[in-house]
């Protein structure tokens, strides 16, 4: 079969583009639910027929489930696609340990279904996120605009100081991931939940009004208008 050549360097045969393709269509409506789970079903279907291309069709897949964890007002719902957002990160990992992609969604997917299964039953959890982002730091630390440090800070005031959390720590982190990137709605989010973790409701509120203001390139305006009703939600 005719292959067709990528700028990711990755030659995929026609089919294999074809899912990829049709998945990444889907995954871009996402708002609509329906389109999300179209799009993890074809990733998963891409990562078996493209035997040499699969760890790229894994985490598109995490990606995918992680989104529906996070739209789904369904608590046990929310735990199934946290659970299969999870195991489908690591089965990128398994296929390529060197994939910054994969290590960040497997470590992201780990504190999202932490955060769905409550602190004290996910402590468990710390140890192998901090790990999977200290390997997307080892392998790129401006990955998604430091995300894995965004990440480590979340579990820095998410996590009691006698398990290992640390404010100060936290906020450094979370100070690291806004310098590299100034556009980020993810880390405005999450100095929302940290300023409301240390009781600043005026730096809250000011962040919140930062993140409706913000200019986001048109693939995170999904994310943005997602994490906007999160965090209304939290500080009303």
């Amino acid at each position: 079969m005719l292959g067709v050549c990528l700028s990711t360097v990755a030659c995929w045969s026609e089919g294999e583009l074809a899912l990829m393709v049709q998945a990444d269509a889907a995954y871009s409506k996402r708002e609509d639910i329906p389109q999300a789970k179209i799009a993890m079903v074809i990733y998963e279907r891409a990562a078996v027929t493209a035997s040499t291309h699969a760890v790229e069709a894994y985490w598109k897949a995490s990606r995918a489930a992680w989104w529906l964890g996070e739209n789904t007002l369904d608590h046990n719902e929310q735990l199934v696609w946290c659970q299969k957002a999870v195991d489908l990160a690591q089965k990128a990992v398994d296929l390529n340990p060197n994939s910054v992609d994969a290590h960040f969604w497997l470590g992201a997917n780990e504190g999202t279904y932490g955060k769905a299964k409550g602190v004290l039953k996910s402590l468990a959890l710390v140890k192998p996120i901090r790990h999977e982002m200290a390997e997307v730091i080892r392998l790129n630390d401006h990955y998604l605009g430091g995300a894995a440090y965004r990440v480590l800070g979340v579990v820095d005031f998410k996590v009691p100081g006698i398990m290992g959390g640390n404010i100060k720590r936290a906020k450094e982190e979370l100070d690291k991931a806004s310098s590299m990137a100034t556009n980020d709605p993810f880390v405005l989010y999450d100095y929302i939940q940290y300023y409301r973790v240390v009781s600043e409701a005026a730096k809250a509120k000011a962040a919140l009004e930062d993140l409706r203001a913000l200019q986001v390139s048109p693939e995170l305006i999904p994310e943005q208008k997602m994490l906007i009703r999160k965090a209304e939600k939290l500080l009303s």
